[in-house]
């Protein structure tokens, strides 16, 4: 039976909620940004995930992929450029300074284009485009109408979810009281973003 693109859109925007709500680096950052920074100074943050996401999705439409596929070293290269990103990001959060001491230092949150590049290296944000190009498209004349869909969809959910993970983070923030309770957040957090590392190891 042939699918429709209202049933595929519907079944993308479970996917989408799926990858955009469930824990992962993206989400982990926002927590982090949202508990040490609050939900104002956090938006960029956001902007950024979703530019980045959306020009890594729209070059995967272009071809980024099949490059990959001629040139297997160039993937390899990419892994491990995130894999080591990924670990000092873990190790500036573990190491990050209170809430107090970021005030007093004038340390920013993540900002617009960072967040954006950081999509590029992202494990999970390659696996949820490369999904979305793959199983969420029409074959023929249908193609392009429905992976521009694909690309509305991903940010019509992952907006709100990214949201949700720096309120979630704000709400957290209010329990940490002390220097000592907001480094043990850090480092939680930290050790979470490690355990995201063998999605890029697979």
């Amino acid at each position: 039976m042939e699918m429709t693109l209202t049933a595929l859109t519907l079944s993308a925007a479970v996917f989408c909620a799926t990858m955009t709500m469930t824990p992962g680096p993206n989400n982990l950052l926002l927590a982090q940004s949202g508990a040490t920074f609050g939900v104002r100074q956090s938006v960029r943050h956001i902007v950024g995930i979703r530019l980045g996401t959306t020009s890594l999705h729209l070059a995967m439409l272009l071809g980024l992929g099949a490059l990959f596929e001629g040139f297997p070293l160039l993937h390899q290269f990419l892994k491990t450029v995130s894999l080591a990103y990924l670990l000092w990001l873990a190790f500036k959060i573990a190491t990050a300074p209170t809430a107090e001491q970021s005030a007093s230092q004038r340390i920013k949150p993540m900002g617009l284009m960072e967040a954006a590049m950081f999509q590029w290296i992202n494990p999970k944000s390659w696996l949820a485009v490369m999904t979305l190009c793959s199983a969420f498209t029409l074959a023929g004349d249908q193609y392009w109408l429905s992976a521009l869909v694909m690309v509305l969809v991903f940010n019509i959910v992952g907006l709100p979810a990214s949201f949700t993970w720096v309120v979630l983070g704000q709400a957290i923030g209010r329990f940490l009281h002390t220097p000592g309770r907001q480094r043990t957040f850090n480092q939680l957090m930290a050790l979470a973003l490690l355990l995201t590392l063998p999605m890029i190891l697979m």
